[in-house]
């Protein structure tokens, strides 16, 4: 039986381009350790990433390019080849390190072969080590990297890994599988069809019916004020990608997140929210091109008062908008509050809506590969994304990981970072992972648009560290509500201000 590559792999793999690979960067950093060498990480990372399927598998092609690819499973596979060593270059700090990641990883990723590289690094500062893994995005699934630290780390220094093997895809299909495979692709792409027209035309006169009803009644909720509704600014962050990428990483205590959540109220994915957009601003004056209306960013979904920055899988994707307008961190700490709890609960009253949904990836599936590619090499050649209003500036996802001590080869890991792919239009991405004690961070930007993407980074550690001072001087009221009481308190903060 044949494994097909799914939608959302296959949107993901067929609409890359020279300025907008798709492959994610996992960055392990291990503490000094005398356990330590590239023969011994090499091992580790040999005997444990070929366990899951898609790791040992490549893809195979239809013939003539119709429909998607198939899973198959390297015979007699040997992961050596794609395991390499590096050495950072002096002084061996996060920038250089970063910097190092940034080179290796540079390169597009040949279908043919197999889909992922690794890299043990040394030359850090204080005898310490890093792991690097590059994978495509057909291996992630869904998340972020596939649990590998799950294989590669333990939670005792000398307990053993996950050494449970995923079955795996079969061989290679033969010819005639192929063509079988493709004629029922056909057939299910053409029922497909037909559910997704039925779903359109049943959307449509949904939506015509609630614009009569909006019409002829009262609006139930008064208009959300500007700083979350208005135009979407163009900012740098929309300017057409080049080929070239820069990274950085920077890590920020738990404690101090958690700090200012008690303080205020509210989750510890907004608080970093709030340090994000204090940084973006602080970055944004720096380089004279701060807009006067809020960014569009795309954030994880989560319950109606929950955390996304402590949940391992996210329930999808929203947006907010960032007040790099304001200047107040409790303000904008109140703004954002407000903003991803109705999100979410927006997004919660749409998955109990009747109205059918119409999936990207879906469609894209229908298409063949090859058309998929080169719409893609249009859109992004001919600089269409300039034409469109913006419909986000970046992303900021969130990774929850083990949460006591994690150990790499015998070693204590102090670091976890993911750098993601950007895309055309959207030139910004910000990735917090936590794990233990501590929150890491990785920014990822194209340098032609977004130079000096360290000062990201650091501005973000540095905006924690205001938004704990203004915790430590402004305890939490009493209100009603976590809303009224951050409300209230920005207000007493602004006739402070004034006075």
């Amino acid at each position: 039986m044949t494994t097909r590559l799914s939608d959302a792999d296959a949107l993901a793999l067929h609409t890359q381009t020279s300025t907008t690979p798709g492959h994610t960067v996992a960055v392990l950093v291990l503490e000094a350790s005398d356990q330590l060498s590239h023969e011994r990480l090499h091992e580790v990372v040999a005997s444990s990433l070929p366990q899951l399927a898609r790791f040992r598998s490549r893809l195979v092609d239809k013939p003539f390019g119709v429909g998607q690819p198939i899973w198959a499973e390297i015979d007699d596979y040997d992961p050596s080849e794609q395991i390499h060593r590096a050495t950072v270059p002096a002084p061996g700090g996060r920038r250089e390190l970063a910097g190092l990641v940034t080179q290796l990883s540079a390169e597009a990723q040949d279908r043919r072969r197999p889909l992922w590289e690794a890299w043990s690094i040394d030359g850090l500062t204080l005898g310490r080590w890093a792991l690097a893994i590059k994978m495509s995005p057909v291996l992630s699934d869904g998340s972020h990297g596939p649990s590998i630290w799950h294989r590669l780390t333990t939670t005792e220094p000398g307990s053993a890994r996950d050494s449970r093997t995923e079955p795996g895809f079969g061989s290679t299909p033969s010819m005639g599988e192929l063509l079988t495979d493709t004629l029922s692709e056909a057939v299910e792409n053409q029922v497909t069809g037909a559910w997704m027209m039925a779903d359109a035309v049943t959307g449509a006169l949904l939506a015509v019916r609630r614009r009569v009803q909006k019409v002829t009644e009262p609006p139930e909720q008064p208009q959300a004020p500007p700083s979350r509704s208005g135009p979407v600014p163009i900012a740098v962050f929309n300017r057409p990608l080049t080929a070239r990428r820069s990274t950085a990483f920077a890590s920020i205590p738990l404690a101090d997140v958690k700090a200012v959540s008690d303080a205020f109220g509210g989750s510890t994915a907004n608080v970093l929210l709030a340090a994000c957009t204090l940084s973006l601003r602080a970055w944004l004056q720096r380089h004279a091109v701060l807009p006067d209306q809020p960014l569009l960013v795309a954030v994880p979904l989560s319950i109606p008062a929950g955390d996304a920055a402590e949940v391992s899988t996210a329930l999808g994707t929203g947006q907010v908008r960032m007040p790099v307008q304001l200047d107040d961190p409790v303000q904008i700490l109140t703004n954002l509050h407000t903003a991803t709890e109705r999100m979410n609960i927006d997004n919660r009253d749409c998955d109990d809506s009747p109205m059918p949904a119409v999936d990207f990836a879906t469609v894209v599936s229908l298409l063949p590969p090859w058309l998929t590619l080169a719409g893609k090499q249009v859109y992004s050649g001919l600089g269409l994304a300039r034409w469109r209003s913006p419909g986000c500036h970046g992303t900021v996802s969130f990774a929850a990981e083990r949460p006591g001590l994690a150990y790499c080869a015998g070693a204590e890991v102090i670091g976890m970072h993911y750098a993601e792919p950007l895309t055309e239009g959207c030139g910004l991405n910000i990735t917090v992972t936590s794990h233990a004690d501590v929150m890491d961070l990785c920014v990822s930007a194209c340098p032609d648009n977004v130079p000096e993407v360290d000062d990201v980074a650091s501005g973000i550690v540095e905006a924690v560290g205001l938004l704990r001072a203004a915790a430590g001087v402004s305890p939490r009221g009493e209100g009603p509500s976590v809303v009224t009481e951050m409300t209230s308190h920005g207000n007493k903060r602004a006739r402070a201000y004034s006075t």
